[in-house]
């Protein structure tokens, strides 16, 4: 597949993002299907605000991922406050009681994020992680492995 660039008066290029943001306190907000498809519809907004698009966006129970595409003229920062701030405010001032017993205080999002640059070899890689790999999180297991099951097992089968 070509890579297709951005082109402008003075430049040609590819600039993408994949950015993951987690709720206050790794709560599993998004295991509420309204929670998720609310918070997604108003990254999508904010982020069309900017002028950026969205690649693919997914959730997993406790966080969320994005692959923006077109960010040459942004700075991280700046795109991750608009589009935390405006996705936090909007959840908070129309939707709190769909999260209220996991989240408390004026907080939607936690302080921290992850990013990272994307090139053209990664970038259909990250597209299909972001679109596919989330399923993960969404298996339950039957049981969940403890330190005292860890604890009773010796090494190497011994």
């Amino acid at each position: 597949m070509a890579t297709i660039y951005t082109h402008s008066a003075h430049c040609v290029g590819e600039s993408n993002w994949h950015l993951q943001f987690t709720p206050a306190y790794r709560r599993p907000i998004f295991g509420d299907q309204l929670t998720r498809e609310l918070t997604v519809a108003y990254l999508i907004e904010a982020a069309q605000e900017l002028n950026l698009h969205v690649g693919a966006i997914d959730c997993g129970p406790d966080h969320i991922h994005l692959f923006l595409q077109e960010t040459r003229k942004h700075s991280v920062i700046d795109v991750v406050q608009k589009l935390k701030g405006s996705s936090s405010y909007k959840m908070r001032k129309r939707h709190w009681y769909l999260f209220k017993y996991h989240l408390w205080g004026n907080k939607f999002w936690s302080a921290g994020y992850f990013y990272q640059t994307v090139g053209a070899i990664t970038a259909e890689s990250v597209k299909k992680y972001v679109a596919e790999g989330q399923q993960k999180h969404w298996v339950k297991q039957e049981k969940q492995q403890t330190l005292f099951n860890y604890s009773h097992q010796t090494p190497f089968g011994l």
